[in-house]
Order: C-alpha cells, then structure tokens, then sequence
C-alpha cells in the first residue's frame, strides 16, 4: 500500500482536528441553545421543550419580572458582588504593592501563609463565619455579605497582583521620589495605571465569583427579599413544583450584566492575563 503524502497527511490530520473542534463547539453550545428556546416557549418543562420552537412567546419573562422579586434578586446580587469586589480590590491592590515593594518583618511567609489558609475548602469556613456574622448582627444582611466577600478572595488576588507590581520598573518609582513625589503619590499615579490590566482581570474574577456563589448565601441569608439570584432561582427547581421555563428566563437574564461586564473590559482582561503569563 502506497504511503500517503505529507500533503495529503497533513490535510487529514488538519481537517479531522478541525472537525473535533466544532463537534466540542456544538457541545458546548447546546446546552446554552436549549435553555435560550426554553425561555422563549411555553412549556414549563425543559426536557418537553422543543429544541426548534413552533412558537414564540415572552410570557416567562413577563411572569419572570412581575410575578417574583427577580429584580430584587438582582438588585441584591448587583450591591453584594459590586460591594464585595470593591473592597476586596481595594485591599487586594494596597496589599499587593506593600509586599512588592516594601520590605518589613514576615514579608517572605506573609503571602504564603495566607495562600495555605486559602486552600482550606469553603465547606470547612462556613461554621465560623456564620457564627461570626451572628455575634456581629449581620446575618440576613448584605453588609455582611459584602464584608465576607471582601476578604474572601484577598489572599489568591494579592498573590497575582504581587507578581504584576514585581513586574514594574523600580526605576519608575525612583523618578517619581526624585521628582518628590511619596509612597501614595507613587502608587496612585505609577504603579495603579501600569497594573489596570491586572486590576480588570481580579475585578472580573470577582464579580463571576461572587454572582454564583450559591453556598454561602444560602446559609446566611433568609427571606424571599433578600436572597440574591444565585439562591433566589432555586425555587423554580422544586422537586415538586419545577417550572423550567421561568428559570431559563432567569438565566438569560441574569447573564447579562455579567457579559456586558466582560465585553465592556474585555480588552483589559486579555492584556491582564497576557501580560501576567508573560511578566508572572
């Protein structure tokens, strides 16, 4: 049997990984394909929903906004994810270029000790923070919230941010202390607009984060008014009462702020993560 040639080799093998490639595309968008005709059909069950609809409707949406507290769901969900990756950035950053660029006692073990207490897995924190939040008085309430999601994420972001401050020139805040300028002076207006690609990636990070963390809002907070959507959309889902088209309706919905985010910073996010591969 006659060898096949290197261009006819090369056009299979190319062809064939090309062909792995769009059946894993066609995977990967299928489910969001199935609940995008879900939300738009009549049927309360996803798995009667036909995949091509014969009709049309935007009933689920309009029971969706008028018959729950989605809004206020999302209202929660926007305070407590904007709240907590705020706080969590501004200590995060502050932290970051201390340990990059000043040096004090337990420096070298400081990152690496909060790096082994952010291994330990979420389930293993849950007693002691609720616990907290009640002697403080602040379960059931989104300050609370807030102020666990600032420091929940500080530890993994400070580490990555180090390592983008270490990046930075030296030199650059030598000129600045020759020009006069202090510590403040030189991060806020040297260090902070050279990091910003780094500083949308961690933002980013946290708001996907914190919008569909389900566990902790569970445990710590009650009543329909303030749940946050994550937990708020697990009542269309009961064992005995799913209504899978209203939660499909839920999911479109409360994807879009998330990808107006991303697209709006989407040209920072890839310089941060390129640069961070390349200077990290």
């Amino acid at each position: 049997m006659k060898p096949l040639s290197r261009k006819t080799s090369t056009f299979i093998t190319t062809n064939f990984c090309r062909l792995l490639l769009i059946i894993a595309c066609l995977a990967t968008l299928f489910p969001i394909y199935w609940i995008v005709t879900a939300s738009f059909g009549k049927s309360a069950s996803l798995f009667s929903t036909s995949l091509i609809p014969t009709t049309v409707t935007l009933v689920n949406f309009k029971n969706l906004l008028i018959n729950t507290d989605f809004i206020i769901w999302m209202k929660n969900s926007a305070i407590a994810c904007l709240g907590g990756s705020l706080l969590s950035l501004f200590f995060t950053i502050t932290m970051a270029y201390a340990f990059s660029r000043f040096k004090f006692p337990g420096r070298r073990y400081g990152l690496l000790a909060l790096i082994l207490i952010q291994m330990l897995p979420a389930t293993a924190t849950i007693v002691a923070i609720y616990q907290v939040l009640q002697h403080l008085q602040l379960l059931n309430k989104l300050v609370g919230l807030i102020l666990v999601y600032g420091g929940f994420s500080i530890p993994f972001n400070a580490w990555l941010m180090r390592g983008y401050f270490d990046s930075i020139p030296r030199d650059l805040d030598e000129s600045a202390y020759i020009d006069g300028a202090n510590e403040w002076q030189t991060f806020i207006k040297i260090a902070l607009p050279l990091a910003m690609p780094m500083v949308v990636v961690v933002f980013i990070f946290n708001i996907i984060s914190f919008f569909n963390d389900y566990l902790l809002v569970s445990i710590v907070m009650s009543g329909n008014e303030h749940y946050t959507v994550a937990l708020g959309m697990r009542f269309f889902t009961q064992a005995y009462a799913a209504n899978w088209s209203m939660f499909a309706a839920a999911a479109i919905l409360a994807c879009i702020p998330i990808m107006i985010i991303f697209y709006a910073l989407q040209k920072y996010l890839v310089q941060g993560l390129v640069n961070g591969a390349i200077k990290g």
